[in-house]
């Protein structure tokens, strides 16, 4: 396996690699001095946390893979994700160079459930859409004990996982070691792309905890804070731009009477930003007897990440017939490189190519707050009783502010007034591919830095603000009997509201394809609509692959010179009434009810362990939102800039439907090291919230007749069935006496079917009328029935299988120091015959997102006494994503790629280790293909990033 990347050259050796010559000299030349002193050698570091995974495995009551801690602070990586990666079948999402998102089995995070110390988690993910699944990066891994993978569920398992559950534990201070216990961590923080787009390459990790135990032992207090601060700066060119994504397939370049698939955009981005999160965790647990313990828990976690990007944009290369293209270079029917000149500066809408040095700010802040409180009675030796209560909040907001230069050829008066502005005539741009990598860009009749003609053209704020809010309530009794094969009966109910609340707006002034005398495209201000002057508010910025350009270097303060403070907040306006449609709110009631039996029998004198059971999942869906219902069929709305219409109305609608979702899971104890696994369940998971959203907008056409239609959109249907589907999972474990096991499991899902987005426009407007008086949408006087867009679910379900294979082996047999020497290992292959459609990119069906058919990931550690290092390999095959998009979603092909991270560490005899890490070693790109293989989609660069701290252990 090669560890370069595009043409960067080999993998060069770096700090790591001399502390780890370094280390593995030192420790040679003490084996060489004190032989026999080092025959027995004790290890900790890693190999700890990695055999007490190998047990918790073992023990599990279902198939399931673990990540164990053993305490707070003792996992390496910087968020849960990147541990949970490791995992067999498991796979992460890269969001700003880090673990963000998880596939499990092939099945992306809408698939998930995920819970902290058994209880759902309030979603806090969104980008351009409420979630339902977790930002991992959001919860700290020095916090977090244990996670665990649970890839069959049982009937007290709360629902929701069809992919798998993840539940994270954070530890019980009655269990800690002593009566005190403190850990501290700090860990400064190295990226060696920042500087190259003009970031702050330092950071840093702190983390404190504390566990203490109280009153001989009956009360226990653990406190935990961990801070983050680091750079998340990223190099980006992709072949796409706002709206405009993608390749054209409609021309004729190069004359061999096939058309060429042509690019509708170019984006040149540098990100310049930095992540700050703070986790707090809290925890009293009260146990005065053996019988009664009381214990609440609380997690806090608020992530600001500062997100600012400038470059180059070119847009509105999709009508070849609006701009000249000259010395086109076409490789395998894909145009590769091109000379395109505009050849009218005053064109309108979109409709022809523009060139401008845009700066945005993405930044975002999510907030998560979760609490609960458990009461668990041992009535007696045979009857136990736990109640549990909880609640967590989560909010996501996003500024989303866009400033878009152009060069302009301008005319003032003899006091310096402007009176007449079109974009400067004459200007070109060349571009050269580079494969999948960074274009190359070279403009001529414009020049980025020039303040004597270049403007602020357009300003842009979509300001988005998520909610989620998740209370719940649930008993959970178990009765220990022995009744046969019978050892226990579990029952229990959980009641549970969540309602998830989105909240929209725009602000827009000018024009994104530039402005002349007589054309701005949108005006929400007071002021007359023309380029507006940048000095005092730019600097020169570089990006790789374009030439340099303006930076804005406040964006608040250019927009507060220009409308005033506070003039240019967003808006809800009737003129994109998608503020509206996409503003709104889902609530979820759902009773969910259990009975199960726990196994502990022999059948032919093997041991037989396990569970069977049902749960009575009973759920009340209602969408709250706005449809356009039709001129006069509404109430009078007045939007923010005064104008009021009475086509709109409130709704709340949705249905109520009952689930019975049998489980089985059974554990077979061949030998004492050789387990069998087998199990069998019906699992659901709840549609994308996105896609339950009752709001409604419509737009105009005219049809083929030439009539006037009403065509109606959604944001979606709280009618929308859940992923429903039949799942068998078949595994064998091979447990080594000294620590170690292998592992191999088949696993096959039969999904019922799946969400997709539909354009409906039936064949005869009788057919299209028919359908509106279905759907109860009333037409406007003089129109007739048109499209109907929304999601549905469709009949392309099927089956997800796969095998997946791990080892972990610890070589203490080998002499002296290399008995410190261990390795674990998973590989995954999954295939589907599932299909979603092709979006906005692709024409045919696509695989389902997340899904890639091979995964594996290797671990190779090595601790010598007090010294601890490992490194980490891990590769993902190409898979589907749902890439963000105005508004929306749209599938796009991840490129497979592999990424490297590794530790060393020395811990003394006081308590104190110095720990060095590095992550993304091979400074592995991001890869996305938009439609056309082997070309430019997207190609994103984040840096390696390296770790220098200490630790301290009381």
């Amino acid at each position: 396996m090669s560890l370069s990347n595009k043409g960067k050259g080999a993998f060069k050796p770096t700090l790591l690699s001399a502390a780890i010559a370094a280390s593995v000299t030192a420790s040679f030349g003490v084996y060489a001095q004190e032989q026999e002193a080092l025959e027995e050698v004790t290890v900790t570091g890693i190999r700890t946390s990695v055999l007490d995974s190998v047990e918790a495995k073992r023990n599990a009551d279902v198939v399931a893979d673990v990540v164990d801690a053993g305490a707070l602070a003792s996992l390496p990586d910087q968020s849960i994700a990147d541990a949970l990666g490791r995992l067999p079948g498991v796979t992460t999402v890269r969001d700003s160079g880090q673990s963000s998102q998880l596939n499990i089995r092939g099945m992306n995070g809408d698939f998930l459930q995920t819970t902290l110390n058994g209880r759902e988690q309030a979603s806090t993910a969104g980008y351009t859409e409420s979630t339902r699944w977790i930002s991992f990066d959001q919860y700290p891994a020095e916090l977090i004990s244990q996670a665990a993978v649970y890839k069959s569920p049982k009937a007290s398992h709360i629902e929701g996982g069809v992919a798998g559950s993840v539940e994270l534990k954070t530890a019980n201070p009655l269990d800690a070691a002593n009566p005190h216990n403190f850990n501290a961590n700090v860990r400064m923080s190295y990226n060696d792309g920042a500087q190259d787009v003009g970031a702050d390459e330092f950071g840093q990790r702190v983390t404190l905890s504390y566990m203490g135990k109280f009153m001989d032992d009956k009360l226990g207090v653990s406190l935990g804070y961990s801070n983050l601060e680091q750079p998340n700066s990223f190099t980006k060119n992709r072949a796409g731009a706002d709206g405009q994504i993608g390749y054209d397939n409609t021309a004729d370049i190069n004359g061999d009477g096939s058309s060429d698939a042509r690019a509708r955009a170019f984006q040149w981005q540098a990100g310049n930003g930095t992540d700050t999160r703070n986790g707090y965790l809290a925890s009293v647990v009260f146990q005065p007897t053996d019988n009664l313990k009381a214990q609440l828990d609380y997690f806090k976690s608020d992530f600001e990440r500062i997100d600012t990007r400038h470059g180059i944009t070119v847009g509105g290369l999709q009508n070849t017939g609006s701009f000249a293209l000259s010395d086109a270079t076409v490789n395998g029917g894909v145009v590769t490189g091109a000379t395109v000149g505009i050849t009218d500066p005053k064109t309108e809408w979109d409709s022809s190519p523009w060139f401008e040095a845009r700066t945005e700010d993405q930044s975002t802040q999510a907030d998560t707050d979760s609490i609960g409180l458990n009461l668990e009675w041992n009535i007696n030796d045979r009857n136990t009783l736990v109640f549990d209560y909880s609640t967590s909040e989560g909010t996501k907001t996003r500024k989303d502010q866009i400033a878009s230069m152009h060069a302009y050829d301008l005319t003032t008066d003899a006091n310096g007034n402007l009176v007449a502005w079109e974009e400067a005539a004459g200007q070109s741009f060349t571009y050269s591919a580079n494969g999948d990598g960074i274009a190359n860009a070279m403009f001529d009749g414009v020049d980025f830095t020039d303040l004597s003609n270049m403007r602020l053209s357009r300003y842009e704020e979509y300001p988005h603000k998520y909610t989620d809010e998740v209370e719940a309530f649930k008993v959970d009794y178990k009765f220990d009997l022995e009744w046969g094969a019978i050892a226990s009966i579990e029952a229990g109910f959980r009641s549970s509201e969540r309602t998830f609340d989105s909240d929209r707006g725009t602000f827009l002034y000018g024009s994104r394809d530039g402005q002349y005398n007589g054309y701005c495209a949108d005006n929400l201000s007071d002021i007359e609509c023309m380029p507006q002057e940048l000095d005092g508010f730019v600097k020169v910025g570089s990006v790789d692959g374009a030439p340099d350009h303006f930076v804005i270097t406040d964006m608040d303060a250019l927009a507060t010179s220009i409308f005033g403070a506070g003039n240019y907040n967003g808006k809800k306006v009737f003129s994109r009434d998608w503020t509206f449609v996409e503003s709104g709110s889902v609530t979820e009631d759902v009773f969910a009810y259990y009975l199960m039996a726990n196994i502990d029998t022999q059948l032919g004198g093997i041991p037989v362990t396990g569970n069977f059971g049902v749960r009575v999942v009973e759920t009340d869906i209602k969408a709250s939102g706005l449809q356009n219902v039709g001129s006069g069929n509404g109430i009078s709305i007045t939007d923010d800039v005064g104008m009021t219409q009475d086509n709109y109305d409130y709704v709340t609608y949705g249905p109520e439907f009952t689930d019975t979702l049998p489980s089985l899971n059974l554990n077979f104890e061949l030998t004492e090291q050789d387990y069998i696994r087998f199990a069998a369940a019906k699992v659901l998971g709840r549609p994308p919230v996105g896609q339950l959203k009752g709001g409604a907008g419509s737009w105009n056409s005219v049809n083929s007749d030439g009539n006037d239609e009403y065509n109606v959109w959604t944001k979606g249907s709280p009618y929308l069935d859940p992923f429903r589907a039949n799942q068998i999972d078949l595994a064998y474990e091979h447990y080594f006496e000294d620590g170690g096991a292998v592992t191999a499991a088949l696993f096959w899902k039969d999904i019922e079917s799946l969400v997709e987005k539909q354009y409906i426009y039936l064949d005869t407007q009788a057919e299209r009328t028919a359908l509106f008086d279905q759907l109860g949408i009333e037409l406007p006087a003089g129109l007739e029935a048109g499209a109907f867009e929304t999601y549905v679910n469709n009949d392309k379900g099927g089956y997800i299988r796969g095998i997946e294979l791990a080892g972990t082996k610890t070589f203490d047999q080998l002499p002296g120091i290399f008995a410190g020497l261990g390795l674990t290992a998973s590989y995954s292959y999954t295939e589907s015959e599932t299909e979603v459609t092709g979006g906005n990119l692709y024409g045919q069906s696509l695989p389902l997102p997340g899904l890639s058919e091979n995964v594996w990931s290797t671990t190779a550690f090595w601790d010598i006494g007090n010294f601890s290092s490992h490194i980490n390999v891990r590769y993902r095959d190409e898979f589907i994503l749902n890439m963000p998009i105005p508004g929306s979603s749209t599938p796009v092909m991840a490129q497979d790629y592999t990424t490297v991270d590794a530790q060393v560490s020395y811990g003394f005899d006081n308590g104190i280790d110095v720990v060095f890490s590095a992550n993304n070693l091979t400074d592995e790109g991001d890869v996305k293909a938009y439609g056309v293989d082997g070309t430019l989609g997207e190609y994103t660069e984040f840096g390696r990033q390296y770790y220098l701290g200490v630790n301290y252990k009381y």
